[in-house]
């Protein structure tokens, strides 16, 4: 083994170790950004309203509303939700057991044909 890969070797078992006694994580990753236009993308891209968007998984109504403002931003389990939410938002909801509210149909507007459709009345005879 090389020694560069065996130095990166315990020096990820000393991460380990320092985990266990811990608790703590020292690779966190937390310079991932989720922001305001990504999260409205997300939720429009679903297809749901924001009360819709927010009952289904779980957020605010309130909190939602603020982060599509970019009042706050989301962060930690919520952030991760989003982020994976973004690749894959159909996985997502598979993966919670949730059903997605369907939206609500525009009525059908009849398409002119050219003809009318008023009732045509009769001459009556006689």
């Amino acid at each position: 083994m090389k020694k560069q890969r065996f130095d990166r070797l315990v020096k990820s078992l000393d991460e380990v170790r320092a985990h266990v006694t811990t608790g703590r994580f020292v690779g966190r990753v937390s310079k991932v950004e989720v922001g305001a236009g990504d999260i409205r993308t997300l939720r429009t891209r679903s297809g749901m309203t924001q009360a819709q968007f927010a009952a289904t998984f779980g957020i605010g109504l309130g909190t939602l509303q603020k982060w599509e403002r970019g009042e706050r931003r989301p962060s930690g389990a919520a952030k991760s939700l989003l982020l994976v939410m973004q690749a894959d938002i159909p996985a997502v909801i598979k993966a919670l057991g949730v059903t997605p509210p369907r939206r609500k149909r525009q009525p059908h507007t009849a398409r002119s044909t050219g003809t009318s459709l008023k009732p045509t009345r009769m001459a009556s005879r006689s």
